[in-house]
């Protein structure tokens, strides 16, 4: 016998009259009013729910919701499973229970409640909130303070109360005693696809202000948050989608987090580059509903891809969101205007054509611009790697360096300052994953992750080094495979307004020095169609020209939005490993900003550019 079983055994039909009594249910002859609500607001609400004697339960024939003695405790006054089955397991009677006192303290507590007062009401107002909304949200006083009240259906399971202050002192809200807080404005929420969840009480007032009435708060904040949803998961699994809208904080950010890691693709955020300010009240008093409303439609653009031009009106070009990404060649950044937002671009050449160099140095470029990079590799030793963008970096200084021994071969590694320096550098902006390296089997996954990665840290590049050791298809299904890769990334770059970056091998003809044609790029011609910008890496072999201080070329290939489909000289600094533009017999060298941290780590920044 299951523990809930033994429980509606212990009770019988005593149950009958706990559950009546405390659910306030309404008798008419032999059957009840049902207490779900939202589930009878488009009929009549005449009595439809019997007490069953053979199943211990209440039932109601119109929705189909049954009550037992478990249920009642854990559905309608919100205990969770394990002070239920203590509880009435644990003790002779009900009344002796702590669940049944702190029920009792509760409904003392309620005595204490009353109507609104108009302090209280003038605070709300600087709030932005109107006297409807207030009258919507039955929000009452407790001695002076504000009260929110928290529903399971029809049933009142706590209270919380707020000094109505800007400055109300920590914590700003308090629960009455005895209450049990669930999801506020659970109980107004309709079955639809959607669910708006926001932070705070007042959040959940002003959207739905702005219009949105499908809208719960989590009423603590991003705080203890895996208890509310453990107690909601029920409720919260009926809705298709749930568009999480967070303060801009740490806070905002780690309940994004939550949600994702607990409910997966189910979870969509809100664009946090549309906020002005702290949170979705502020930015309603600020800029109005439209502002809300605008935030609230970035989450649903990524799930319907639409876009409703009353919600989210034409602001001119130089409104898109995301940053310019320059990948650190002049003569290629004038051409395509930088690495734009919502574009990608590949990277193509030979073997050994400088590909992999030419993107080290594009990640060097974006952290140094404040950007968050995800590079996403399919080979490759990840500490070279590493070694070879800090090298990019720190420049020719070889004080800056030790030269360390590994087997037969003398290497350079950053001394113990310059490497916390450049960590503090990239702290926060470099995520590297090899797929070799961890258990993803699909791209499907692969796409999931960088989606997940995207949401939670805000990246603004995405480097897809080598996509042919990426994709794991048979070779007859390499172009499909690559089709459909393409596609993606080309969704991703548009909805979250990042630009991805990939570097593609050519097919294995080989020619030293020679420009690529779109032909010879491996694979489906998808590849080059669906790009913005196609990059072209050639290495000069040419011992003349080499001597000159010209190792290669850098060639704009396809530049969508442009017409320049410019080409040229690069000269191969061996001590960095950059490529650097020459322009007219003279190489452009440039720095990083990195040395600022050497100084707090009690390096000398007063001096010239190792350069």
């Amino acid at each position: 016998m299951s523990e809930i079983q033994e429980i509606k055994a212990k009770y019988e039909q005593a149950a009958e009259e706990i559950i009546t009594s405390g659910l306030n249910l309404v008798r008419k002859g032999s059957k009840y009013r049902c207490p779900n609500a939202i589930a009878h607001k488009n009929s009549d609400r005449n009595p439809s729910m019997s007490w069953d004697r053979n199943a211990m339960q209440f039932h109601c024939f119109t929705c189909g919701l049954n009550i037992d003695i478990y249920g009642y405790y854990r559905d309608h006054l919100n205990y969770t499973h394990q002070e239920v089955v203590k509880e009435l397991l644990g003790e002779v009677e009900h009344t002796q229970t702590s669940i049944y006192r702190n029920r009792m303290t509760f409904q003392d507590e309620l005595k204490k409640i009353t109507p609104i007062t108009q302090e209280c009401i003038d605070y709300i107002k600087l709030r932005g909130l109107t006297e409807k909304t207030i009258k919507q949200f039955q929000l009452m006083s407790y001695q002076g303070e504000i009260a929110f009240p928290y529903y399971r259906f029809e049933t009142i399971v706590g209270y919380k109360r707020r000094k109505p202050l800007k400055d109300p002192g920590k914590p700003k809200m308090l629960s009455l005693k005895g209450s049990k807080p669930y999801l506020f404005n659970a109980q107004n929420v309709s079955d639809t696809d959607e669910i708006i969840i926001c932070e705070g009480e007042f959040d959940a007032m002003c959207i739905w202000q702005s219009g949105n009435k499908n809208v719960v708060s989590v009423g603590a904040g991003a705080n203890s948050l895996s208890v509310m949803v453990e107690q909601a998961k029920g409720f919260l699994d009926r809705f298709k989608y749930m568009i999480i809208v967070s303060d801009n904080d740490e806070a905002g950010a780690n309940m994004d987090k939550f949600f994702v890691d607990t409910f997966g693709t189910k979870a969509k955020l809100i664009d946090k580059k549309l906020y002005q300010l702290k949170d979705i009240n502020e930015e309603m008093v600020r800029n109005g509903p439209e502002a809300v409303n605008r935030l609230i439609e970035s989450a649903r653009f990524k799930i319907e891809g639409r876009r409703d031009l009353d919600l989210r009106p034409y602001r001119g070009l130089s409104a898109r969101g995301g940053k310019y990404i320059p990948t650190g060649i002049p003569t290629i950044d004038n051409a395509i205007n930088d690495l734009a937002p919502g574009c990608v671009s590949l990277i193509v050449g030979r073997a050994n054509s400088g590909k992999t160099t030419f993107t080290k140095q594009i990640i060097a470029n974006a952290i140094n611009y404040d950007n968050k990079v995800y590079v996403v590799s399919g080979e490759g030793d990840q500490e070279k790697f590493i070694n070879e963008i800090y090298q990019c970096v720190i420049g020719r200084n070889r004080d800056y360096y030790d030269s360390v021994k590994i087997n037969k071969r003398y290497h350079k590694e950053p001394i113990t300052k310059v490497l916390a320096a450049l960590q503090q550098w990239h702290k926060g902006k470099l995520t590297i994953f090899n797929k070799g390296e961890s258990n993803l089997k699909t791209t499907d996954e692969l796409f999931s992750m960088i989606n997940y990665e995207i949401k939670l840290k805000q990246h603004r590049l995405i480097v897809i080094d080598n996509l042919m050791s990426i994709l794991s298809a048979k070779a007859a299904e390499k172009n499909e495979a690559q089709a459909d890769f393409m596609q993606h990334c080309c969704d991703i770059s548009k909805i979250y307004g990042i630009h991805i970056l990939i570097v593609l091998h050519p097919n294995k003809t080989y020619s030293k020095g020679e420009s690529l044609d779109f032909e010879q790029i491996s694979g489906t011609s998808d590849l080059p169609n669906k790009a913005d910008n196609v990059i072209s890496v050639i290495r000069e072999y040419d011992d003349d020209k080499k001597a000159e201080g010209i190792n290669g070329y850098i060639e704009v290939l396809k530049n969508r939005y442009y017409s320049d489909l410019t080409k040229c000289e690069v000269n191969f600094d061996k001590e960095t490993g950059l490529l650097l533009e020459r322009l007219n017999g003279a190489v452009y060298y440039y720095k990083f900003n990195w040395l600022k941290y050497l100084h707090s780590a009690g390096g000398d920044t007063n001096e010239e550019c190792p350069f």
